[in-house]
């Protein structure tokens, strides 16, 4: 399915799509391109269905104007998310909509046969649950662990992930599902579906924070994805916040994975639950993070205080990145966005008390507001590349 357009047309697109419906008129006012450009790349839009006609505006003397609407289900993507813990597939429209959605629980232990096979059954279920056709549907973006060590050939290697080195997993999806796949890790789809549906619209520079098994982040630099050199960058839980610390499967000593990820809080739980009653690591099951949050909000003094403590190490580590970047905001996803009010607090103060600049101090930092943040930016990803703004292009055709 090809949809090539030129900068004009992504700028007319993307406008219609946030305002909602506007005018020729008004198209060419604020965008400052010439009527009749206007007019010839709309009328493509719609041959295209990706613009429709709407209600009709109010008269400035002439003919009342004929609002053009964005069609937000002319065309569709999947999503797949490729977690450490549960493979994930949906189905969006344009605007993010999600039409379907399906889950299959894993372990890390499996092939990726079986992988590859997992994926293909949750996409069939998505697309028959939906009854969209297949034409309609642009591609597949994928989130997953990163950095994915991406080769020439398409070869990922993400580290502890499915067991398994130099994997042609971007052929092996296309081959089972059939639709052109895209791929980047999980943090940068996020932020993606941040920029397209969330805290991050109509921000140009702002930060993802996806605080979850694993730690990573997302820079929307500039309107656009920085991703630095192979694709490595926004590795925030190789961050080292305690040199002394606990050796880090990277092989890196106090990375901020071995503070704030949940397996290091739930681990971090075990231990001072250990020592309060005095049995030894092995006496004592590992507390899942969900139940870890409900002790503190019952009034666990440990629980609140193993919380505290992950926070302020990730506290630490955004203000390092602020002092980097001077994001506009900071949006924290993942599981640990379910950390109560007392804690998530730890962070703000940890921050304040770090960051350089008045600028810096007023940054905003909050909890992502969408459920599915990666599989969504999966989605995105696909939509992302079809219809975004590229700031490396610049010609504007008159």
């Amino acid at each position: 399915m090809e949809l090539t357009m030129d900068y004009n047309s992504r700028q007319i697109l993307n406008l219609i799509r946030e305002q909602e419906a506007l005018s020729r008129v008004e198209i060419s006012e604020r965008l400052e391109i010439p009527q009749p450009t206007v007019t010839r790349i709309t009328n493509k839009l719609m041959k295209s269905n990706l613009l429709k006609e709407g209600k009709q505006g109010i008269s400035s003397g002439g003919r009342r104007p004929t609002k053009l609407e964005f069609n937000e289900n002319c065309y569709y993507a999947l999503g797949i998310e490729l977690g450490r813990s549960a493979i994930k597939a949906a189905l969006i429209n344009l605007n993010g909509y999600l039409l379907s959605f399906r889950m299959k629980v894993t372990h890390g232990t499996e092939s990726i046969d079986q992988v590859i096979e997992f994926v293909k059954e949750a996409v069939e279920e998505v697309m028959e649950e939906s009854n969209i056709a297949k034409d309609r549907i642009l591609g597949a973006g994928v989130g997953m662990p990163g950095p994915l060590n991406e080769t020439v050939d398409h070869n990922v290697s993400p580290p502890n992930f499915y067991q398994e080195k130099s994997i042609p997993l971007k052929s092996l999806l296309e081959e089972a599902i059939q639709l052109p796949v895209t791929l980047d890790n999980d943090a940068n789809a996020a932020t993606l579906a941040e920029k397209w549906f969330g805290d991050g619209v109509g921000i140009n520079n702002f930060s993802y924070v996806l605080a979850d098994i694993g730690i990573g982040c997302g820079l929307m630099i500039n309107d656009s994805l920085y991703r630095g050199l192979n694709g490595e960058s926004g590795e925030l839980g190789h961050m080292s916040i305690n040199f002394p610390g606990e050796l880090c499967h990277c092989g890196n000593y106090g990375c901020l994975e071995t503070l704030s990820s949940l397996p290091a809080i739930e681990k971090n739980y075990k231990k001072m639950l250990n020592h309060k009653t005095g049995s030894s690591q092995s006496d004592q099951t590992i507390t899942p993070f969900e139940d870890i949050i409900k002790e503190a909000n019952d009034g666990s003094m440990i629980a609140q205080q193993v919380l505290d403590q992950a926070t302020q190490y990730l506290g630490i580590a955004i203000s390092n990145l602020i002092n980097l970047f001077a994001p506009q905001k900071v949006i924290i996803g993942g599981e640990f966005r379910k950390v109560n009010t007392h804690a998530f607090d730890k962070i703000h103060s940890t921050i304040e008390s770090r960051v350089m600049g008045k600028s810096g101090k007023g940054i905003p930092i909050v909890k992502s507001k969408i459920e599915e943040a990666v599989v969504l930016g999966a989605g995105a990803l696909v939509i992302n590349e079809k219809f975004s703004l590229s700031l490396n292009y610049r010609t504007r055709q008159t």
